[in-house]
């Protein structure tokens, strides 16, 4: 079987010019932390918080941190724990439902109270930002592969569509990633990781702090063998970032973030396969050699004046991302080059009125995008003929108008609107004259979506929060277009979409009762013209369309309990997610469920930690019931537990060793499937299902100087 094509295309020039990054990152910085002696591992919470009122809109989203549910996860979350997935990187946050595909980084089935369930491998329905700015294309859609979020400050989750003024046009939430956070870090680290299946990870970071300017620099290596046949990877990744502060009120913050990454596809198989003989691959797959080289290319800088009564701030990231996409023979290669442009003006002021203090904001963005595509047949796993050739562009425009009235210290009431103008165009460069265009089509979307909330706090130790909002996405330029016929004879043809909509209510509380932190959320949905892929019955996408109204309704928990304090520490922390997503009375499922997601998923980990430093920590994850593959619930999978098993020491103040075993008892189990069905008509044969790696044992080394 031949090789996967690592260095093929663009993705060769940025690879090398990261791993040169390497050595800079490596040397120490000018101005270094010592760590204290006394250091102990802390456990790895995932921290529900509210923002401080103070903190600035600018970076962050004030008005959905005070008023909506939000989740913080920080670089120390990850100590002495492997993490090779985004689904691992996230896995305590509520509300997020992350599916791994093959076992590596390439993209998970992401989704946020049942946004996006069937978007995979190129992610919608959540936003993907870095320190405020997309880190997507201009229709919403990104490759998450390229996301490595260990070389972050911090990764913040805004639930629900709280968020608008943020990032408008997804209904799902945000996922932020924040390069130079206040309690970034500056001293060099080395993390070193090796494990069973031939997988290899190198992290390095390293800061510096020189009179007005601050510098931070992360960069990754990952490989692997893969689990399944056809399933080896790699990657590269880089974020660097720099700060510079003019005075003591206005600062400018330039980053850059480099990726590649490529890896092989070993594709779905039937249910009784995937369970059987789950390392096995397709005979479609050996025929057909599916994989992906992605690189990215992406510069930002903001500007940023903060006054003791507000901020105005200013942004630009400008990114270039190369997709070069082998699937099986029915969809072909498709071999595209994005360029996009985004930016955002934003206003903020405090005033105060009689009793009643206000923190208003007013936020502009826009975003602009041209795509070219060339679709080409996969003629056993070679490029073949081209069948298609079409240029994309995007263009959307908001205004967001907010205000947050502090009625006392214990009460907020906010309330705010977005205003959204998106056009999405394409353009056919490939039919011949004298035959009718199939392809090219003009879209406009526009829409006016408010929303409201309050936040008390009852006493100190607990408060409550309530709000309804409304949100819009119009479709991506994946979900316009679909290939039609049969190979070899394929085509391209687009069709016009409306964009989805969603108002929901939800009620929270969280608080702490001693040693026993918690946050529960409460939310319902209803959407209008969602937006779904649907495949045929073979697992083979047939495009999308939009349905008719749907119900989204969920409960999120978290909890944290520190069963033991003192030399001795024994810790439990536990995170559950509860999602109901179903036709509201459909002509053709009635009231069935919306294919994708598990009815509950979960996690819990208890930890034990010595004073003499060593700590140990056992971790089930869960799925409970039936999960459906299609719309009518003719094809579903059960439930599963796995148990993973972790460990480490701290010899010295400078170095942790640390394993992990995941899957401890082997247990034969289905990651996902790749997409869903809008009928599966014969089950038994059908392949769209992606089973878990077996038990996989991981060492590491972290050493800070």
């Amino acid at each position: 079987m031949p090789a996967p094509a690592f260095t093929k295309g663009a993705a060769a020039p940025v690879g090398t010019a990261l791993r040169a990054v390497l050595l800079f990152v490596a040397l120490p910085a000018a101005a270094q932390i010592t760590p204290d002696p006394d250091l102990v591992v802390l456990p790895p919470w995932a921290i529900e918080e509210h923002v401080d009122r103070q903190l600035q809109p600018a970076r962050e989203d004030s008005f959905a941190s005070t008023l909506g549910p939000t989740a913080v996860v920080t670089r120390a979350a990850w100590d002495g724990r492997s993490v090779t997935t985004l689904a691992e990187a996230l896995r305590r946050v509520p509300g997020v439902m992350l599916q791994e595909s093959f076992g590596g980084f390439e993209p998970p089935r992401l989704s946020i109270r049942g946004s996006g369930l069937d978007s995979a491998p190129t992610s919608r329905g959540v936003a993907l930002l870095a320190d405020g700015l997309p880190l997507a294309r201009t229709d919403g859609s990104f490759q998450s592969g390229l996301f490595d979020p260990l070389l972050f400050s911090r990764v913040e989750v805004y639930r629900g569509t709280m968020h608008m003024a943020l990032t408008p046009a997804v209904l799902g939430g945000v996922l932020n990633a924040v390069s130079l956070a206040a309690d970034a870090a500056l001293a060099p680290v080395l993390r070193v990781e090796g494990g069973d299946f031939g997988a290899t990870r190198a992290l390095l970071s390293a800061g510096t702090h020189q009179d007005a300017t601050t510098a931070l620099a992360a960069a990754s290596l990952d490989r692997a063998d893969g689990w399944r046949a056809h399933s080896a990877q790699n990657r590269t990744a880089l974020d660097a970032s720099l700060r510079h502060d003019f005075n003591a009120t206005t600062q400018l913050d330039v980053s850059t973030y480099l990726a590649t990454a490529a890896y092989d596809v070993p594709g779905p198989l039937t249910l009784s396969d995937a369970l059987a003989q789950p390392r096995s691959i397709s005979a479609a797959v050996v025929r057909d050699l599916p994989r992906r080289d992605s690189s990215l290319v992406r510069v930002a800088a903001q500007l940023k004046s903060a006054q003791s009564d507000g901020t105005v701030a200013a942004g630009l990231a400008w990114q270039q991302l190369r997709d070069d996409f082998y699937q099986l023979q029915p969809n072909g290669e498709t071999d595209s080059t994005s360029d996009d442009l985004t930016g955002h003006a934003t206003f903020a002021r405090k005033l105060a009125f009689g009793t009643t203090d206000h923190h208003l904001l007013a936020r502009a963005t826009f975003s602009t995008g041209v795509n070219a595509i060339d679709r080409y047949l996969n003629v056993l796993s070679q490029r073949g003929a081209r069948f298609a050739t079409y240029g994309a562009r995007a263009d959307t425009a908001a205004l967001s108008v907010e205000d947050i009235v502090w009625l006392n210290p214990a009460l907020a009431l906010g309330a705010g609107f977005t205003a959204l103008d998106a056009r999405r165009e394409l353009t056919d460069r490939f039919t011949t004259a004298g035959t009718p265009a199939t392809l090219s089509r003009s879209l406009n979307f526009r829409d006016l979506s408010p929303r409201a909330g309050l936040t008390w706090a009852a006493r100190d130790t607990i408060s409550f929060h309530a709000a309804v909002s409304r949100g819009v996405e119009p479709p991506t330029f994946d979900d316009l277009v679909a290939v039609q016929g049969t190979y070899p004879n394929l085509s391209l043809k687009s069709h016009a979409l409306a964009q989805q909509e969603a108002t929901t209510f939800e009620v929270g509380a969280r608080g702490r009762t001693g040693p026993l932190g918690w946050s529960v959320t409460v939310y319902h949905a209803t959407w209008r013209n969602e937006i779904l892929r649907l495949a045929d019955a073979s697992g083979l996408p047939r495009g999308a369309v939009n349905a008719t109204r749907t119900i989204h309704e969920g409960v999120e928990t978290s909890a944290r309990w520190r069963l033991l304090d003192g030399p001795h520490r024994l810790s439990l922390v536990a995170t559950s997610t509860l999602g109901h997503f179903y036709f509201d009375d459909d002509p053709v499922y009635g009231r069935n469920r919306v294919a994708g997601a598990p009815p509950l998923t979960g996690s819990a980990e208890l930890l034990y930690e010595s004073p003499h430093g060593a700590f140990a920590a056992v971790e089930p994850t869960w799925t409970a019931g039936r999960t459906p593959v299609d719309h009518a619930g003719h094809l579903t999978y059960g439930s599963s537990t796995l148990l993973n098993l972790r460990a480490g020491w701290r010899p010295g103040p400078h170095v942790l060793i640390f394993a992990t075993v995941r899957n401890l008892l082997d247990r034969p189990t289905l990651a996902s499937t790749a997409g869903v069905l809008d009928i599966a008509r014969t089950p038994a044969t059908t392949a769209i299902f992606l089973p878990a790696p077996a038990h996989g044992f991981t060492l590491g080394l972290e050493w800070k100087p």
